[in-house]
C-alpha cells in the first residue's frame, strides 16, 4: 500500500516537499505565541510601577509578534495553493490508473465482480490516500513535532514539568496506538461489506423494471438489509474501538493535568519559576494537549483510511488474464482466413472444446446451429480473445492472434451481439464508437444502412438524442440496429454475427438483411442463428452439439444428409429452434 501510494507522490516530489515544510508552520505557531506571551507578562510585571517605559520593550514584542503572524499566514496560504495543485493531480492520477487497469480485464472478470463495487472501491481509493496524505503530512508529523520541541521547552524551565507531559504524552500515545490498530482491523472489515453494500445497491438498481415486472420492492429491500447488517456490524464495531481509545486517553488527561496544575502552583509559590513562565506553561501545555488529541483523533481515521485504501487496491492485485505479450505484433489481415487448431478450452469446470481444429477460408460465410450451450458463442468469443486458450492455436491469415496486439485484432474483427449494449450517450456518439475518427455525414450513411436513421430523426434531439443508460430508452430492435450501424462504421474485414437479427420484426428484418448482405460482401463471416432460415445462404453451416462439430455442409447439402441439421429444421418451432429436448 504504501508503495503504491509513493508511486504517485514521487510524480510531484517538489510539491509534497512543500506541503510538509510549509505545515510545520503549524507546529512553530503553536509554541511561539506562548512564547511571546511569557514575554509580554514578564515585562508588564517588571514595569508595573512605571507603565509607560516599557513600551520600548512592548514595542520590540510586538513587531516580533506581528512579523512571525505574517510568516505563518503567508506559509499557511502558500501550502493551500500548492496542495489544491498537488492533490487534486494525485487524485486524478489514481483515479485513472485504476480505471485503466480494471477496464483492460477480460469480460470474464466483470462476470464475475459487481461494477458497482469496482467504481466504489476507485472512489474508495483515491478519497482515502488523499485523507492518509493530509493527516501524514499537515496533522501527524506536524504535531509530533510540537510534542517533542514542547517538552525540550518545559525542561528548560524545570526537569519534573518536562518529565510529567513527557510520560502523559508517551502514555496518550500509546493507548491510542493499541486501539487504532483494533481500528484499522475493523475499518478493513467494513470497508469490504461496505463495497460489497455498494455492489448489491447498484445490481438492484439497475435491474428496477424486473422489480417493478414482479412487484419484488420488499423483497429487494429485505435483501439489501441483509448484506447492511454485515456492513453496520463492522462500522460499529471500528467506532466502538475509537470510542473505547477516547475514553482511555481522556481517564490519562485527567491524571495528568491534575498532576502538572499541582507542581507548577507549588514551583510558582516557591519561586522557582515566573509568573511569564506559569502563562506559557499552561498555554503551551493547552495548545499540546488539542494537538495531541488532534493525532489521535485522526489516527482511527487515518488507519481507517489507510484499511479502505488496503482493501481497494485489492482489484490492483487482481491479475489481467489476457494481455498483449511482449513484443506483441499488429495483425495484418489480406485475406481472412481464420484456422482453429487443435484448441482445447474450458470455462469453469466446463469443458468446452477439446482438440478443436476447423478451417474458414478467406471470404467464406459459415454459419454456426446448434441448441444453447453447444459452443457457438465460446467458437466466437475465442476468436476476439475474450477468453484464453488452454491450449492450441488460432491463427488469422497464418498469424496466431494470442501473439498479436488486442488492438489490432478488435479493430479487424467486427461483432455484432444479441443483446448490444449502449453507453449512456448520444445516439451520434453510439454509432461513432465503431470509428471514433468518423464524421457525422460518415454516422448518418451508416445509420441509413442499417435502418436506423428513421427512427434517429423523430428522436426530440435527432442523433444528438441521450439512450438513456444501456440503451434503456430504446427498444431491443432499435438497440440493435444501432449495434449494427456500430459495426458497419467499422467496416472490419471479418464480421461476426451473434443473432444479430433476433430483436427484429419480420419487416426490419427484411431491410437489415439486405444492409447485412451489402455488409458481408468479401468479409469473411460467421454468423450464429437460432432461426434456421436466415443461414440458408450461408456457404458452409456448423452444426455444433456439445463442443463438437458433428456435421457441416450447405443448407441444401445437410437437409439431403437426413441428419442433425435436417431434425432441428424440422423441431423448429416459430422459425426458431426449440430448447435442447430432455434426454429419455
Amino acid at each position: 500500500m504504501i508503495a503504491f501510494i509513493w508511486s504517485f507522490v514521487r510524480k510531484q516530489p517538489a510539491a509534497f516537499a512543500w506541503i510538509f515544510l510549509l505545515s510545520l508552520a503549524w507546529s512553530f505557531e503553536m509554541l511561539l505565541w506562548p512564547y511571546f506571551l511569557n514575554k509580554i507578562v514578564d515585562v508588564l510585571s517588571q514595569y508595573n510601577g512605571d507603565r509607560l517605559s516599557a513600551w520600548p520593550s512592548l514595542k520590540m514584542l510586538l513587531c516580533f509578534g506581528a512579523g512571525a503572524m505574517l510568516f505563518v499566514e503567508v506559509c499557511f496560504r502558500s501550502r493551500d495553493f500548492i496542495q489544491a495543485r498537488a492533490l487534486s493531480k494525485l487524485q486524478a492520477d489514481i483515479r485513472m490508473t485504476m480505471f485503466e487497469h480494471v477496464q483492460n480485464h477480460s469480460p470474464k472478470y466483470f462476470n464475475e465482480h459487481f461494477a458497482g463495487s469496482l467504481a466504489n472501491k476507485i472512489g474508495d481509493m483515491v478519497l482515502s490516500v488523499s485523507l492518509v496524505l493530509r493527516s501524514i503530512l499537515m496533522g501527524i508529523i506536524p504535531g509530533v513535532l510540537m510534542c517533542v520541541l514542547t517538552v525540550v521547552i518545559f525542561a528548560q524551565m524545570n526537569t519534573i514539568l518536562a518529565l510529567i507531559v513527557g510520560a502523559w504524552i508517551i502514555t496518550h500515545f500509546s493507548i491510542a496506538w493499541r486501539f487504532t490498530v483494533k481500528c484499522a482491523h475493523y475499518s478493513h472489515l467494513h470497508g469490504e461489506s461496505r463495497s460489497l453494500l455498494a455492489g448489491k445497491i447498484v445490481d438492484s438498481l439497475t435491474n428496477n423494471f424486473v422489480v417493478n415486472l414482479f412487484f419484488r420492492f420488499r423483497f429487494e429491500k429485505n435483501l439489501i438489509s441483509g448484506y447492511q447488517k454485515e456492513e453496520y456490524k463492522a462500522n460499529r464495531l471500528a467506532m466502538t474501538y475509537s470510542a473505547k481509545m477516547f475514553t482511555a486517553t481522556s481517564i490519562a488527561f485527567l491524571v495528568e493535568i491534575f498532576t502538572l496544575v499541582g507542581f507548577a502552583i507549588s514551583f510558582w509559590l516557591h519561586g522557582k519559576i515566573s509568573t511569564g513562565d506559569v502563562v506559557q506553561l499552561f498555554y503551551t501545555f493547552f495548545n499540546v494537549s488539542m494537538v495531541v488529541w488532534v493525532i489521535s483523533d485522526q489516527a482511527p481515521e487515518l488507519f481507517q483510511s489507510f484499511g479502505i485504501a488496503k482493501q481497494a487496491l485489492s482489484i490492483m492485485r487482481d491479475p489481467q488474464d489476457i494481455l498483449d505479450p511482449p513484443h506483441a505484433a499488429e495483425l495484418k489481415i489480406d485475406r481472412g482466413e481464420i484456422v482453429f487448431e487443435n484448441v482445447f478450452f474450458r470455462y469453469g469446470e466446463k469443458s468446452i472444446f477439446q482438440d478443436k481444429s476447423v478451417k474458414i477460408a478467406s471470404g467464406e460465410k459459415v454459419g454456426l446451429v446448434g441448441y444453447s450451450g453447444a459452443g457457438k458463442s465460446t467458437f466466437v468469443n475465442l476468436i476476439l480473445r475474450f477468453f484464453p486458450v488452454e491450449q492450441g492455436r488460432i491463427l488469422i491469415d497464418g498469424q496466431d492472434i494470442s501473439l498479436c496486439t488486442l488492438e489490432s485484432l478488435r479493430r479487424n474483427v467486427s461483432l455484432i451481439p444479441q443483446d448490444p449494449i449502449l453507453f449512456h450517450r448520444t445516439l451520434e456518439e453510439n454509432i461513432q464508437y465503431g470509428n471514433t475518427e468518423a464524421s457525422l455525414e460518415e454516422v448518418i450513411r451508416a445509420a441509413k444502412l442499417a435502418h436506423c436513421d428513421e427512427f434517429i430523426r423523430k428522436c426530440p434531439q435527432s442523433y444528438k438524442t441521450l439512450v438513456g443508460e444501456r440503451g434503456t430508452k430504446l427498444s431491443g430492435g432499435e438497440k440493435q440496429r444501432i449495434a449494427i450501424a456500430r459495426a458497419m462504421l467499422l467496416q472490419a474485414p471479418i464480421l461476426l454475427l451473434d443473432e444479430a437479427t433476433s430483436s427484429l420484426d419480420s419487416v426490419t428484418e427484411s431491410y437489415i438483411q439486405d444492409s447485412l448482405d451489402k455488409l458481408m460482401q468479401n468479409r469473411t463471416t460467421i454468423v450464429i442463428a437460432h432461426r434456421l432460415s436466415t443461414l440458408s445462404k450461408m456457404d458452409r453451416i456448423l452444426v455444433f452439439d456439445q463442443g463438437k462439430i458433428i456435421e457441416q455442409g450447405s443448407h441444401q447439402e445437410l437437409l439431403a444428409k437426413g441428419g442433425h441439421y435436417a431434425h432441428l429444421w424440422k423441431m423448429q418451432a416459430g422459425g426458431f429452434l426449440p430448447d435442447r429436448p430432455e434426454s429419455n
